[in-house]
């Protein structure tokens, strides 16, 4: 399913690309095709609870949310992709801002993933746990998965923590710290 994320982000992301060259096709008189959509300027929220699941695609903001019996899980796209899913009892969060992907999905817990900017990926991924966080910049990439797994960042602005494996990293200009 997180694959399926990414693909769908990167999707979104060549969308968002298309854009600008679409306005300046339009500011030289060049006639654009009537098929082509240009991007919403309004966000997209999921919200799933007691088994339920939803998806909405609208030009480059897009969310997916679902849950089992049990589980809430809230997306949210704003010039991104949010998704989350939850599962066990989980409350899941999905943010994706201004080209960023944000993807959760929990076993019981708090993961929660926020991607903010072009190139940013951050991915919560437990099979159970307490408070699981990813957030991920600009060009950088969070992970905070089980303890086996652990947390990774790259880039430049990264955080991920997973609070009942005690694992943490930061990523910033300065280098990347592992805790």
């Amino acid at each position: 399913m997180i694959a399926q994320i990414l693909v769908s982000g990167v999707a979104v992301g060549g969308m968002a690309l298309a854009a600008p060259a679409l306005a300046a096709a339009e500011a030289m008189d060049t006639p654009v095709p009537e098929t082509v959509n240009t991007a919403s300027a309004l966000p997209v929220s999921c919200s799933s609870s007691g088994g339920t699941s939803m998806t909405i695609v609208d030009g480059v903001n897009a969310c997916g949310s679902e849950s089992d019996p049990s589980g809430i899980a809230n997306a949210y796209g704003l010039g991104g992709v949010g998704y989350a899913k939850a599962v066990a009892g989980a409350m899941a969060i999905g943010v994706g801002l201004d080209g960023g992907v944000g993807a959760s999905e929990g076993s019981g817990g708090i993961p929660a993933a926020i991607g903010v900017g072009p190139g940013s990926v951050a991915i919560t991924s437990v099979s159970h746990g307490a408070l699981s966080i990813a957030i991920a910049l600009n060009n950088s990439q969070a992970l905070a998965a089980d303890a086996d797994q652990g947390v990774i960042c790259q880039g430049v602005n990264a955080l991920a923590w997973n609070v009942q494996a005690g694992r943490a990293c930061i990523a910033t200009p300065a280098g990347i710290w592992m805790l």
